[in-house]
C-alpha cells in the first residue's frame, strides 16, 4: 500500500483510493466501501473511509461502545518505534456513522488497553450520512502514535503495517470484509500477520 504525502488534510482525496473487497466468513456481498489515507509531515495520518450504504446501522453513541455490532468501518494499524517492549502492540480504530470510535491498542484480541478521553478528541472521529452513502474521518496525531511506540520519525520512505475492514456482528445484518484477505476459520480481524505493509511516498 501507498500512503502520500499530502500538505493539508484537505488533500486527503487526492491520494490514491483503496477499497474494502475480500469477502469473508460467508459473506456473499456488501455495499461497495473504499477509503484514503494520507500523511502530512509532523501531524500525522489521516485517514476517510466510505461506504455507500443507506441508512446504515447505528445503535451506539459513545465512545468505546462495541460499534462493531452496528454497521462499522475499521482502521488497524501497527507500528515500530525506539520502544522495543511496544514492537507486537497494534491499535484498532473502529467506527459507526453516529461517529463513535472504539479505539484500543495492546498485543492480542484479549487484552486491549482503550485510548483515553483525551487522546480520542485529538483523533477527531467524525461521521457524515448522505442519502446514498456515510462516511467516517479519523487522525492519527503523531503525538498519540509515539504515546504508544515511543519515537517513530515518520516521514518518506518510512513503513508500517495496517488493514482496513467493513463490519456487522448483529446477526440479520453480518458481514465481514476487508482491504487485505484474512485467512481465519472464525471471524477474527485482529490478526495482524495479515496487515499489509504499508509505505510514505511523495505525491505522484
Amino acid at each position: 500500500m501507498e500512503v502520500r504525502l499530502i500538505e493539508n488534510k484537505e488533500l486527503l482525496e487526492s491520494a490514491e483510493l483503496f477499497k474494502i473487497e475480500n469477502l469473508l466468513w460467508g459473506t456473499e456481498k456488501i455495499a461497495k466501501t473504499y477509503g484514503y489515507i494520507g500523511f502530512v509531515q509532523g501531524e500525522g495520518l489521516y485517514i476517510k473511509l466510505v461506504c455507500e450504504e443507506k441508512d446504515p446501522l447505528r445503535v451506539y453513541k459513545e465512545d468505546q461502545d462495541p460499534v462493531y455490532k452496528d454497521s462499522a468501518m475499521e482502521a488497524f494499524f501497527q507500528f515500530k518505534g525506539n520502544d522495543t517492549a511496544a514492537d507486537d502492540i497494534y491499535l484498532n480504530f473502529e467506527m459507526n456513522a453516529n461517529g463513535a470510535l472504539l479505539a484500543c491498542y495492546g498485543k492480542n484480541k484479549m487484552n486491549r488497553i482503550p485510548f483515553t478521553p483525551d487522546q480520542i478528541r485529538k483523533m477527531k472521529c467524525s461521521a457524515e450520512i448522505r442519502e446514498e452513502q456515510w462516511n467516517v474521518n479519523l487522525t492519527l496525531p503523531i503525538e498519540i502514535l509515539e504515546q504508544v511506540y515511543g519515537k517513530l520519525n515518520l516521514q518518506e520512505g518510512s513503513d508500517f503495517r495496517c488493514n482496513f475492514y467493513k463490519i456487522c456482528e448483529t446477526k440479520e445484518y453480518e458481514h465481514y470484509a476487508a482491504y487485505r484477505c484474512v485467512e481465519s476459520e472464525r471471524p477474527n480481524f485482529h490478526l495482524p500477520e495479515y496487515f499489509e505493509k504499508a509505505v510514505i511516498l511523495k505525491r505522484k
